[in-house]
């Protein structure tokens, strides 16, 4: 079965869909043919390690990089994934707030596909490397535009997903990422009260 779907190529499509048509993306995961959810992670994979060796391409590297590529390529994917699916779950959330149907499946296979652009962040960088023009920068730079891309694709699926204007998939979408921050804006004022505090007591 598995070996039928790899020579098909029908994979091929939700790789497709996601540079080009990300509406078609989610029409072609919720068909669930061929299944979506465990090949959404091999973009995951692909990330970890694209952003192993960009990041060492930025430093002198040492024997240390060997660690990196093996156990720092498994932290990597372990922390993006759980990041992926705790994100999913509070957009998830936000979507059942608004009256939408509860798709925290679907959505963590959205999701993944949806960081899919951020493989091109090792090619990117790479030009300024060799050229020596800031590449730092381009880094953080490359980095931030291919975020954006993936957030354009995630919200357009969101938006097929409920049938929704782009408004509302967009409430859905940012929801997990003002609630994070709002928590660790509060944590960092609590923790700088207590800190005067003590100074002070």
């Amino acid at each position: 079965m598995i070996m039928s779907t790899l020579k098909s190529l029908r994979w091929t499509d939700f790789f497709m869909f996601a540079l080009l048509d990300p509406r078609a993306l989610y029409r072609q995961i919720s068909r669930n043919d061929p299944k979506p959810f465990a090949l959404s992670f091999l973009v995951i994979a692909m990330i970890a390690i694209i952003e192993i060796i960009t990041f060492s391409l930025l430093g002198e590297e040492t024997s240390f990089f060997y660690f990196k590529i093996t156990y720092g390529w498994i932290f990597v994917f372990l922390y993006l994934s759980l990041k992926i699916v705790i994100i999913a779950s509070l957009m998830d959330l936000s979507g059942q707030f608004l009256g939408f149907k509860g798709k925290v499946r679907e959505l963590i296979s959205l999701l993944n596909f949806s960081m899919f652009p951020q493989v091109f962040l090792l090619p990117l960088v790479y030009i300024f490397k060799v050229f020596h023009f800031a590449p730092i920068f381009f880094y953080f730079f490359c980095s931030f535009a291919l975020f954006i891309w993936s957030a354009v694709i995630a919200i357009q699926g969101i938006s097929e997903m409920h049938s929704t204007g782009s408004g509302k998939a967009f409430l859905v979408f940012v929801f997990p990422y003002v609630f994070v921050w709002a928590i660790l804006f509060f944590m960092l004022m609590l923790l700088i009260t207590g800190f005067v505090g003590f100074l002070t007591g």
